[in-house]
């Protein structure tokens, strides 16, 4: 029999480590709720996370024509490019905007087109143009963003660039698929959720569960900054080959659609939305008007296709799809739409459909290029940067939607009047 002694022994301790415990979670609680009201505080958004690496070892069977191994590497301010240098006097940097073409998920970064142009860019007699020592291109892009979506981007980073020289948009094809896979409604209401547009952003979304904390939100980032973890992906675009043999076994081919102004009219809205907040904000905007695969397909490269579904084809088994002949009308009738806001705004833009063949040299689907491909577009883009340093004045900072004014001549940076106030 336990003596009464021991007793109360074993209820002080029981007592103690109740009250431990307690103490415990209060503190847990609390820090978590101080973390998240520093990141509120003094955290930004981010379209990738920074110091992020990843190596996809691409599926064969479905992407035979790509690289086997890609690497993206994150910077530290969440674009896929490379590390911003300590010296950033007379550097010459670029922003690019845009959905999944512009992304090149499936490449190399040495391969993807925003790096192409950075490496036109950095050639001597370049940099003598631009009047720079070096130039960096960061990368934002995301796969599937409409401009409504990329406009919600821009206004949660852009605040937190001090200077940029150059944006570059190629935007338009995310607003078709999106208006096609919700079924073609005549108001348009797409939001997205923050994690599809951010990989970090102040605001979480956070809750109590190990991967939605702001304490692991703030270990995993020093964690990456320092350890520089590399995430591997076996047979990565796999998912890919599915989504081509679900349109390749599609019940339905539609050859009609509903009438797409109410798409159009939302995409001119938002894409003058962003003209607008680029032209507040850099000396120089370049609008890519974004290409696309049209042409007549043999029976083997009909596999290769998967666009222009009913629904979503990477969520969703989906039997009925719109004939190619109509996604490529409405491509058409964005890129006009883009052709002539651009012309609107004065800034340069940039047509690849006759520059970039129509073959599957360039294209590994309807929509997305292969190296060959965007070693071209590269080149191109990074040209039509040059013609807007060299033969358009650059666009005036002024408030959202304000009128510009354009001069004659290039004024000078702040990194030209601060270099002549020191000598």
């Amino acid at each position: 029999m336990v003596g009464s002694g021991m007793l109360a022994g074993l209820e002080v301790s029981v007592t103690i480590a109740i009250a431990a415990a307690s103490t415990c979670s209060i503190l847990f609680v609390a820090a978590e709720y101080i973390a998240r009201r520093w990141l509120a505080r003094h955290g930004r958004p981010y379209t990738w996370a920074p110091y992020a690496r990843t190596r996809l070892v691409l599926d064969r069977e479905t992407l035979p024509t790509l690289e086997p191994v890609v690497e993206h590497r994150i910077n530290s301010e969440g674009e896929r490019g490379d590390p911003l240098p300590e010296n950033q006097f007379d550097m010459f940097r670029v922003l690019v905007v845009g959905g999944s073409a512009a992304e090149c998920w499936f490449l190399d970064q040495s391969s993807s087109w925003p790096h192409v142009m950075q490496e036109a860019l950095r050639k001597p007699e370049n940099l003598a143009r631009l009047g720079a020592r070096t130039v960096h291109v960061g990368n934002i892009a995301r796969s599937l963003v409409a401009a409504r979506h990329i406009d919600s981007v821009l206004e949660g980073i852009l605040p937190h660039y001090d200077e940029l020289d150059a944006i570059v948009f190629m935007v338009g094809a995310s607003d078709i698929v999106h208006w096609l896979e919700k079924g073609t409604p005549t108001v348009i209401d797409d939001v997205l959720p923050m994690s599809n547009l951010f990989a970090q952003h102040p605001e979480g979304p956070f809750g109590w569960t190990p991967r939605t904390m702001a304490l692991r939100r703030i270990a995993s980032a020093w964690y990456h900054r320092v350890r520089r973890p590399v995430q591997v992906r076996e047979r990565a675009g796999r998912r890919l080959g599915d989504a081509r043999r679900m349109r390749a076994r599609a019940k339905e081919i539609l050859h009609d659609v509903r009438d797409p102004a109410p798409m159009i009219e939302g995409f001119e809205y938002w894409f003058q939305r962003l003209l607008e907040r680029a032209k507040a904000k850099a000396r120089h905007v370049v609008v890519v008007r974004q290409p696309w695969l049209e042409r007549d397909f043999t029976a083997e490269e009909q596999k290769l296709l998967w666009s222009f579904a009913t629904g979503r084809p990477y969520a969703e088994e989906v039997t009925r799809y719109y004939s190619h002949e109509v996604g490529w009308e409405l491509h058409h009738l964005i890129d006009r739409s883009v052709s002539r806001l651009a012309k609107r705004a004065g800034v340069e833009q940039v047509d690849l459909m006759p520059i970039i063949p129509h073959d599957f040299e360039h294209y590994y689907d309807e929509h997305h290029h292969t190296p060959r491909g965007c070693a071209l577009i590269g080149k191109v883009v990074a040209q039509a940067i040059l013609t807007s340093v060299q033969h358009q004045a650059p666009v005036l900072k002024h408030p959202l939607g304000a009128t510009h004014v354009r001069g004659s001549a290039r004024p000078e940076s702040r990194k030209s009047v601060d270099r002549g106030n020191q000598h």
